[in-house]
C-alpha cells in the first residue's frame, strides 16, 4: 500500500510539473529567430539574394507597422510579394540619408532650435516638382529624378505624417513658383499673413481665425463647389483665402488642410486596393513660413500644426451618383 501511495504521489508530482512548465512556456515564448548575420565572408549569390529579401522584409514591416500599428503586416501577407513590394516603394517614409540633399542646413537649426523643440514642428525645404513618376516602378531616368528616388521627389510634403509623400497623399506641392495642395479628397485653403515671426503665430493670431472655424463639407459636390469658390479667392476680414500661395522669402502662411476619409481605389500587380488606408487621414490647421528661396528654386520652410482632429469622411449624395 505504501509503495502504491507513493507511486501516487510521484505522477501527481510530474503532472504537476508538466503543467508549470507549459504555462511558463506559454507566458514566455521563445523569441523569433533573427536574421542570419553576415560574417565578412564573400556571399554567394544565393545569399546575398537572401539577405537582401531579409532587409526588404524588416523594412516593409516597419513601413506597415507606422502605418497601421504592431502586427499589420502579418494581415498583409496574404498579397503576393511583388504587390507589397509595390506598396512599400509607394507608400515607405525616406530615409536620412535619402533626403541629405534636402537638408535646410545648420544656420537655420540653430535659429529655430527652440521652436523645433516643441511638438509637432519641422524644418524642411522642398524644390520645385520635377515631373517624376509616382509608381512602384521608376519611369524616369532623368537626372533630377534620380537624385530625389523617394517617395514625394522632394517636391510634396505631408505635415500630417511629417515626412515626403507622393503627391496623391500629401498636405502641400511645390509646382512652379506656388505652393497649392494636390492631395487627393483633400480640402486645402491658404492664407497668407505676411513677415510674421512664426513663433507669434496661434489660432488667435488675425487672419487664422476663419480657416479655424470653417466647417468642412461634407459631399463630393458641395466639395467642388467649395474648391472652385476658393480657387477665386474668398475676402474676409481683410484676407484672402485661396487654394495656393505664391513661394517668396520672409512670408509666412497658414494653411487648413482637411484630408478626407473615404476611399481612392488604386491597382497595382494586380491587386486592387484603398490608397488612402496608407496614409493618416486628418483635419489640421498648420502655419509654416518660408525662410529662404534658393538660385536653383529650393525653398527652405519652418512650420507647426497649430491645431489637429479626426477628419471628416465625405458621404455620397444623390447629386454625386
Amino acid at each position: 500500500m505504501l509503495r502504491a501511495f507513493t507511486k501516487s504521489i510521484a505522477c501527481i508530482a510530474i503532472l504537476v510539473t508538466a503543467i508549470f512548465t507549459s504555462a511558463i512556456a506559454q507566458s514566455n515564448p521563445a523569441p523569433e529567430p533573427g536574421p542570419t548575420p553576415y560574417l565578412g565572408r564573400r556571399e554567394t549569390g544565393l545569399e546575398r539574394i537572401r539577405r537582401q529579401d531579409r532587409q526588404h522584409d524588416r523594412l516593409a514591416q516597419q513601413t506597415y507597422a507606422n502605418l497601421y500599428g504592431q502586427g499589420a503586416y502579418a494581415n498583409s501577407r496574404r498579397y503576393g510579394p511583388k504587390w507589397r513590394a509595390a506598396m512599400v516603394a509607394l507608400y515607405r517614409e525616406p530615409k536620412d540619408k535619402e533626403t541629405a540633399l534636402l537638408d535646410a542646413g545648420e544656420p537655420y537649426q540653430k535659429k529655430y532650435a527652440e521652436f523645433l523643440s516643441q511638438k509637432r514642428t519641422g524644418l524642411i525645404k522642398l524644390v520645385p516638382f520635377q515631373g517624376c513618376g509616382e509608381k512602384a516602378k521608376v519611369i524616369s531616368v532623368s537626372p533630377k529624378c534620380l537624385k530625389y528616388d523617394f517617395p514625394g521627389s522632394g517636391s510634396s510634403y505631408s505635415f500630417r505624417l511629417g515626412s515626403y509623400r507622393i503627391r496623391r497623399l500629401a498636405d502641400i506641392t511645390y509646382f512652379k513658383k506656388s505652393l497649392i495642395a494636390r492631395g487627393v479628397l483633400n480640402g486645402a485653403i491658404f492664407v497668407a499673413l505676411g513677415d510674421v515671426p512664426i513663433e507669434n503665430v496661434g489660432l488667435k493670431t488675425p487672419g487664422v481665425g476663419f480657416l479655424s472655424r470653417y466647417k468642412p463639407v461634407k459631399t463630393p459636390h458641395a466639395a467642388m463647389e467649395a474648391a472652385k469658390r476658393f480657387a477665386q479667392g474668398v475676402k474676409r476680414d481683410g484676407f484672402i483665402y485661396g487654394r495656393g500661395v505664391h513661394v517668396g522669402d520672409q512670408n509666412t502662411f497658414v494653411m487648413r488642410s482637411i484630408a478626407y476619409r473615404g476611399k481612392f481605389l488604386r491597382s497595382e500587380a494586380g491587386v486592387v486596393y484603398n490608397e488612402l488606408d496608407f496614409d493618416k487621414r486628418r483635419d489640421i490647421v498648420v502655419a509654416f513660413r518660408i525662410e529662404k528661396v534658393e538660385k536653383d528654386g529650393s525653398a527652405t520652410i519652418v512650420w507647426k500644426i497649430l491645431r489637429e482632429s479626426k477628419s471628416p469622411k465625405l458621404k455620397i449624395d444623390s447629386a454625386d451618383k
